[in-house]
């Protein structure tokens, strides 16, 4: 089941239309060294609490570059997956090397999940990691989760949980529950 829960949310982010909405982007203390997004407005059911431009704003391409330790990040691309604003950390080719997401209303995605993974302390209410898939999600409030997804086991020098943790702890403090 989390396997196939994974595999929707991969496919759902992979075929997402990208772009911006009406609401200006929070300003971000560490902007991204680049930010890309197609036209496409934002979903009608989307509460807005946060943007995927907000989202790009809250980890720069330069500390995503130092976390994961790949140097050919090169931008951030911002874009819907239904209501979820995501960000994807990509390299000049395209190729995507990680990615974050504030999920708004998905307790029932984590609660069905979280007994897989490994706990990790000290993120949002409660968070886990699992190894199967490079993935951290964080409960921020009682519905809403942030996850950050690590495309390559190689990342953080070969330690893809300390890099999401890593970039959780830059993320997360900024989002709203946390």
């Amino acid at each position: 089941m989390r396997k196939s829960l994974l595999a929707i949310t991969l496919l759902t982010v992979a075929l997402a239309g990208c772009g911006p909405t009406d609401d200006p982007a929070a300003p971000a203390a560490n902007p991204p060294a680049a930010t890309s997004a197609a036209a496409s407005p934002a979903p009608a059911a989307n509460n807005a609490q946060v943007t995927p431009e907000q989202l790009c704003g809250l980890l720069s391409v330069a500390d995503a570059v130092r976390i994961t330790g790949f140097s050919g990040i090169a931008k951030a691309t911002a874009s819907w997956s239904d209501n979820v604003a995501v960000c994807d950390y990509e390299q000049a080719d395209g190729i995507g090397k990680m990615i974050i997401q504030f999920q708004p209303n998905a307790r029932t995605m984590f609660d069905m999940t979280k007994a897989r993974g490994q706990r990790v302390s000290g993120l949002g209410q409660e968070a886990v990691y699992f190894d199967t898939s490079g993935q951290l999600t964080v409960r921020l409030t009682e519905a809403d989760l942030f996850h950050v997804f690590m495309l390559d086991v190689r990342a953080h020098g070969g330690d893809p949980k300390g890099g999401a943790i890593a970039i959780a702890n830059i993320v997360v403090p900024h989002l709203p529950g946390a």
